[in-house]
């Protein structure tokens, strides 16, 4: 049993846009995802994850480390929306369905209004895709759902 409440409770996405599965590790400015490469999941075509779409998962898992942040304050998760990649690379072409994922995000600055994330996602031990971020901080939706 995870220490962690489900992913649907740190972030504002709805299914079928939730890519990440569960929270593994987190500290203020940091979190650490995971989620399995699965044939229905947005993105996936052909049983492929092309590395580009990660940064969905990354932006997601923003949201997810700023919404544990909200969660612990006891407050709602807020709304964001990606407005900056300021850098991206691949560093593998795709990911297969059945593939285990992580996804990592670190704060390199921010205030209530905009983040600077630097993220990473790994395919197993291997760098897949890198991106630094920068990230809208929008309003709060009322109340996390149960």
């Amino acid at each position: 049993m995870s220490e962690f409440p489900p992913i649907a409770h740190l972030m504002p996405h709805r299914e079928p846009m939730v890519l990440l599965d569960r929270l593994v590790d987190w500290s203020p400015g940091h979190v650490e995802c995971a989620t399995r490469v699965r044939e229905t999941a947005r993105f996936v075509e052909d049983g492929l994850l092309l590395a580009p779409f990660t940064i969905e998962h990354m932006a997601q898992a923003v949201a997810v480390c700023l919404g544990y942040e909200a969660y612990r304050g006891g407050r709602g998760v807020r709304v964001g929306m990606i407005v900056s990649c300021r850098t991206f690379e691949a560093h593998l072409d795709s990911a297969s369905t059945g593939d285990e994922l992580t996804i990592r995000a670190d704060r390199e600055r921010g205030n209530e209004t905009l983040s600077h994330f630097r993220c990473e996602v790994r395919r197993g031990k291997e760098a897949f895709a890198s991106a630094t971020l920068t990230l809208f901080h929008g309003e709060t939706l009322s109340q996390n759902p149960s």
